[in-house]
């Protein structure tokens, strides 16, 4: 939130003053963001691997997030997974990795646990829970076991390039008539929404249904989808 008011709201103001920095807040980061999502379709950032991770990545994230997923490949260079005893389909492997602290590095284990029965791998590090991209940890072991296809699971919606970021539909009061057509069925469909789960959430029945509808709904429109023009 610091990071998004830095330099347009201040601390000393009154409510008018307020809401319109904080609308200067909002056009400044949909600018940027839209220019970052113009980069990302239209410039492209080499791979520094053979990796078909790799390639698939580049395929689908934005530009700045695509660099965070290249360091993390980078470091697989100097890593070499250990099997540690398990039983099961769960494999345990031990990582070591040096870790840049103050003024020196140290060698810190970390430990992967890898499922051979749907290749879902969970990494001590804990970086994909923080910060939403596969460490090198995680990389590694897949580079031990062959895995050279990408699960949903490591997809996540929010860095991919195709998809419209939502606050860019939010109204606010540099809008003016239908200059901004996106944001007004954007709005219109979200008042309906919110009828809908409001009569929906009354029963788990009802719950569940709506659920399954909405999902069926999203994979409809998501296989129709336009790519997004930049014109």
């Amino acid at each position: 939130m610091n990071a998004f008011f830095e330099g347009y709201v201040h601390s000393r103001t009154n409510l008018k003053e307020f809401v319109d920095q904080f609308d200067n807040a909002l056009k400044k980061k949909i600018e940027n963001e839209n220019l970052a999502d113009f980069q990302s379709f239209n410039v492209t950032i080499p791979c520094i691997s053979r990796s078909p991770i790799e390639k698939r990545f580049q395929e689908l994230y934005t530009i700045a997030k695509f660099k965070e997923v290249q360091q993390q490949v980078n470091g697989i260079i100097d890593l070499n997974p250990k099997l540690a005893p398990s039983d099961g389909a769960i494999k345990t492997y031990m990582v070591e990795d040096e870790v840049a602290l103050e003024e020196f590095t140290k060698l810190v284990t970390y430990f992967v646990d890898f499922s051979e029965v749907d290749a879902v791998a969970k990494c001590s590090c804990g970086l994909f829970e923080m910060r939403g991209i596969l460490c090198r940890h995680i990389l590694a072991v897949f580079r031990c076991n062959d895995i050279r296809y990408l699960l949903e699971i490591y997809i996540l919606d929010r860095w991919r390039k195709d998809i419209k970021r939502r606050y860019t539909l939010i109204h606010s009061s540099y809008d003016e008539g239908d200059q901004r057509p996106d944001a007004n069925r954007y709005s219109s469909l979200l008042s309906i929404y919110y009828q809908m789960i409001t009569h929906a959430a009354s029963s788990r029945k009802h719950t569940e249904d709506a659920r399954s509808k909405l999902h069926a709904m999203i994979e409809l429109y998501r296989a129709n989808e336009e790519p997004p023009s930049f014109t």
